[in-house]
């Protein structure tokens, strides 16, 4: 098994041209034909998050979280999180079928696929990350070292996202209702967590329901390093049930996804 892992690192290192090329290739894709190009990057976001900051601040003037967090801090620093996951999910499902030129090339591990999404939506998900911190620094929060935690965070959201997506991609090659699955499950899950709402406001004996959601783990994760300054160390059952939880999801995912490799040609 770590061997197994090396040779996969080694060959993100090995391969990391290719894959920025891809990423490239991906992030100018999405903007192809628009005036504005890839300045849609940062002005969509930009703009849903000035209207958000607006509409709670101004309009339904929304108070404080149950920890007397400003609301609008509250809410934008777990959307940031949550449309990393959601739109890499929903992206990373068809990354094989966006890609079928590459499965006659030998040379290419087809298993790195999910990463170059990934890849693709880092400067827009660091663009959307920075501005929370200056809307969290306008609204009085304090930004500690605890700010650096960030840094693990996305490595945990990466490594969930890549689980699910070996399992996913490679299911949609022979399942096209993957695809609609996945997105019935990323629209019904930005109810189910925590983001417009505050858990605190639920009675506690339904807390472990809503605990069984791993994308809770990452947006909590986010507000903990930006508002509520608490190591991710000090919550260690959590911690304990996200990495089992990810450490399962990468097991099956590239099971499933070795196991349904050779007969990629066959179906597309």
């Amino acid at each position: 098994m770590i061997q197994r892992v090396k040779k996969f690192i080694s060959d993100i290192y090995q391969k990391r041209e290719i894959l920025f090329e891809l990423a490239e290739r991906d992030f100018q894709k999405q903007y192809t034909g628009s005036y504005l190009g890839f300045v849609w990057v940062y002005l969509q976001p930009l703009l849903f998050i000035s209207i958000m900051y607006i509409v709670f601040t101004s309009g339904l003037k929304t108070g404080a979280s149950s920890d007397g967090t400003p609301f609008v801090v509250y809410l934008i620093t777990g959307i940031v999180a949550w449309f990393y996951i959601a739109e890499n999910l929903n992206a990373i499902t068809s990354i094989i079928i966006q890609h079928t030129f590459l499965l006659k090339k030998v040379d290419f591990r087809l298993s790195l696929l999910p990463i170059v999404k990934l890849m693709s939506s880092f400067v827009p998900h660091m663009f959307l990350l920075f501005v929370s911190l200056v809307i969290a620094y306008i609204n009085d929060i304090s930004l500690t070292i605890h700010v650096l935690q960030l840094i693990y965070y996305y490595f945990s959201m990466v490594a969930l996202l890549l689980g699910i997506g070996w399992l996913t991609s490679s299911s949609r090659v022979f399942v096209s209702d993957v695809s609609k699955f996945i997105s019935l499950i990323t629209t019904f899950g930005f109810w189910l967590t925590p983001i417009f709402w505050d858990i605190q406001r639920i009675p506690e004996k339904y807390h472990w329901i809503v605990n069984l959601n791993p994308a809770l783990y990452i947006v909590q994760g986010y507000r903990d390093s930006i508002i509520t300054h608490t190591w991710f160390w000090e919550k260690p059952y959590e911690t304990l049930y996200f990495w089992s939880f990810t450490i399962c999801t990468l097991l099956l995912g590239i099971t499933v996804f070795r196991r349904l490799h050779p007969h990629f040609a066959e179906v597309v």
